[in-house]
C-alpha cells in the first residue's frame, strides 16, 4: 500500500510466430475469459428483462405449478357413461349473488347462480393461463375470473375406441374461448353420430373454488376421468353486464352451432380418479 509505485510494463506488439507457447496460452485463456464475462453479462440482463416482462406468468407458476396432495381419496367410482346432474335451485337460491375473490388477483367478482351441476366425464381438452390478461392493460375480468377451460365428453363418446375418431381443439382468441370437436383425418363415418356428440361433450369454464382444485385442474391428463361438482353461474363483467352460462345442452341452436355449450361452473369439488380436491 505504502510501496513504490510501479511503473506499468510497456506494451510491446509481437508477432504470434514470436511468441512462445506459454504466451500464447494465456492469451487464449484471457480472450476465452472476457467472452464468459460478456455472456454472463447479455445473459444475467436477458434474464432481468424476461423476469420483469413475464413477472405475472412466473407468479401464476409459483401459485398454481406445484403439485398439490388431495385432501382426501374416495371409493366412488366416476361414472363417464352417465349424464350430467343439473339440479335447479330453490326460489330463494336461483339468482343468489356469490362475491368470489379471484385466485390470482384477489378481485371481489360477482357470480349469479343459476343451477347446481354435477358432471362426470373424460377429459379431451384443457386450457388455460391466458396470456392475453399479461398484456399491458390486458386483464379481463372474465379471464382472471374463469381461469380454466375444461373440455369434457361422457355417454358412448367416453368410449376411448369410439373416442380415437375425433379430436378436441381448445382455442383462445381474443374474444372468445370455445372447444371445437373434428373428425380425425381419414374417418368418414365416425361411431357414433355428430347429434350424439355433440350433445355429450360441454367446454367448462371452470372458476376454481380454491388454489387446489385449480392445480388438480392444471395436472389433469388427456382421458383421465374427472367429476366436476358445482353451480352453473353468470359473471358480471367490468361493464356490470353479466355474461350467462349456458344452462341447455340439448338445444338444437348448439347442435347447429357445431361446437360445445359453453358452461360457467363455479367448481367447489373436483374428483381427479380416487383423488378429491375442494
Amino acid at each position: 500500500m505504502f510501496g513504490k509505485k510501479v511503473a506499468p510494463e510497456e506494451f510491446e506488439w509481437k508477432d504470434f510466430r514470436d511468441k512462445s507457447y506459454e504466451e500464447l496460452e494465456r492469451e487464449v485463456d484471457a480472450a476465452y475469459a472476457q467472452l464468459v464475462l460478456r455472456r454472463n453479462i447479455t445473459l444475467a440482463i436477458g434474464s432481468v428483462v424476461l423476469i420483469f416482462i413475464f413477472h405475472d406468468i412466473i407468479g401464476f407458476w409459483f401459485n398454481f405449478g406445484i403439485p398439490k396432495f388431495a385432501k382426501y381419496k374416495t371409493a366412488e367410482v366416476i361414472d363417464v357413461v352417465a349424464d350430467p346432474i343439473q339440479t335447479e335451485l330453490e326460489e330463494d337460491e336461483l339468482d343468489e349473488i356469490i362475491n368470489y375473490t379471484t385466485l390470482e388477483d384477489k378481485d371481489i367478482v360477482k357470480l349469479r347462480k343459476q343451477a347446481s351441476i354435477s358432471i362426470s366425464g373424460r377429459v379431451v381438452a384443457k386450457n388455460f393461463l391466458f396470456w392475453g390478461n399479461y398484456l399491458p392493460n390486458g386483464k379481463r375480468v372474465f379471464q382472471s375470473t374463469a381461469m380454466m377451460d375444461l373440455g369434457l365428453v361422457w355417454g358412448k363418446l367416453a368410449d376411448k375406441r369410439i373416442l380415437k375418431d375425433f379430436v378436441f381443439y381448445s382455442a383462445k382468441d381474443f374474444k372468445q374461448r370455445a372447444m371445437y370437436p373434428k373428425l380425425k383425418f381419414g374417418v368418414t363415418r365416425p361411431s357414433v353420430s355428430w347429434p350424439y356428440a355433440r350433445t355429450h361433450m360441454t367446454n367448462i369454464h371452470a372458476i376454481p373454488a380454491s388454489k387446489d382444485i385449480m392445480t388438480a385442474m392444471i395436472y389433469t391428463r388427456k382421458n383421465q376421468e374427472v367429476k366436476v361438482e358445482g353451480y352453473l353461474v353468470d359473471v358480471q363483467l367490468d361493464s356490470g353486464a353479466w355474461r350467462h352460462t349456458s344452462t341447455d345442452r340439448v338445444s338444437a341452436s348448439l347442435r347447429a352451432r357445431g361446437n360445445s355449450p359453453n358452461e360457467i361452473i363455479y367448481v367447489t369439488k373436483l374428483q381427479v380418479g380416487n383423488r378429491v380436491y375442494e
